[in-house]
């Protein structure tokens, strides 16, 4: 049994924690808004009063909805209170300059840095079957591998920089937006000609693009289901101009780009923030002149 500290939790750092006390670990959970909070105690976890109280652990995971809370939270007060040999991974998904500004913060406090987004849903979370990004210094890396093996089917080693961890991410979701847009062009498609699309996402399934993305979200496309939103498009949008970040500092050209930024932008625009990023479908149905379904 480990105790172990765990800041944010969202849908995905919920779920994290909930299986960390399955697996018999002691979790000391801090959150931002208290509700969070008191659905874990009462599962067993143990309530901090603050960023700085979880640390006190000794190893703290966090799991964030963007960069600018992990500065927020984890600034050089709080970092430097740390005890000494305390370690934080972040598990959320951050750029890559910020990932580099992170471990320097952390590296000045004398608190150990390891970047570790995961890709999954808060199912595979709540599970233990997370597939994991693990990078940074390779002891501390090593140090916390058997938590991170409780959290995912996989732990990837991708790199002693930090930063390194979050642009496989970052390339990662770019992909799944690149899904996204293609199955909503191919389905908007068929639709023209009465072709049943839900047909057409299980063949896509029982051929050549088996997996979760394809089979998941064209479910989704195809009826216009969008609601509970598993991720939102606001926080697809945050993913996006994270690739293009990323893009630019290293000067590389992503010629799909701008379609794709236009697409979100007019999602965004008509009220899908808060929808699953998948309604991104709906941009492309109105444009052809398709009614939304």
């Amino acid at each position: 049994m480990t105790r172990v500290g765990f800041v944010g939790l969202g849908s995905m750092g919920g779920a994290m924690v909930g299986h960390l006390l399955d697996e018999g670990h002691e979790v000391v959970v801090w959150n931002r808004s208290p509700e969070a909070v008191d659905a874990l105690v009462e599962r067993g976890a143990t309530r901090a009063a603050s960023v700085s109280d979880a640390l006190q652990t000794g190893l703290v995971l966090s799991m964030l909805s963007n960069e600018s809370v992990v500065f927020d939270l984890f600034d050089t007060a709080v970092l430097e209170a740390a005890p000494r040999g305390t370690v934080h991974v972040n598990m959320a998904t951050v750029g890559a300059a910020a990932a580099t500004r992170l471990a320097a913060l952390h590296a000045d406090a004398g608190v150990g840095y390891v970047a570790a987004p995961v890709l999954g849903r808060p199912p595979a979370a709540g599970s233990g079957a997370l597939t994991v990004l693990a990078a940074g210094d390779p002891e501390l890396v090593e140090g916390v591998r058997p938590l991170l093996s409780t959290l995912g089917r996989r732990v990837w080693d991708v790199g002693t920089d930090p930063s390194s961890a979050n642009v496989v991410k970052i390339g990662v979701n770019y992909l799944i937006i690149h899904a996204l847009q293609a199955l909503s062009e191919s389905i908007t498609l068929l639709e023209s000609r009465d072709i049943d699309t839900a047909m057409f996402v299980e063949l896509l399934g029982d051929s050549l693009f088996p997996g979760v993305v394809y089979s998941g979200y064209g479910t989704a496309i195809a009826s216009s289901t969008y609601s509970p939103a598993g991720f939102t498009t606001e926080l697809g949008f945050k993913d996006l101009m994270l690739a293009l970040d990323a893009a630019r500092a290293s000067d590389v050209v992503l010629p799909t780009s701008s379609a794709l930024r236009g697409v979100f932008e007019k999602a965004l625009d008509d009220g899908q923030a808060e929808l699953d990023w998948a309604s991104i479908a709906e941009v492309t149905r109105a444009a052809s002149g398709r009614p939304a379904r």
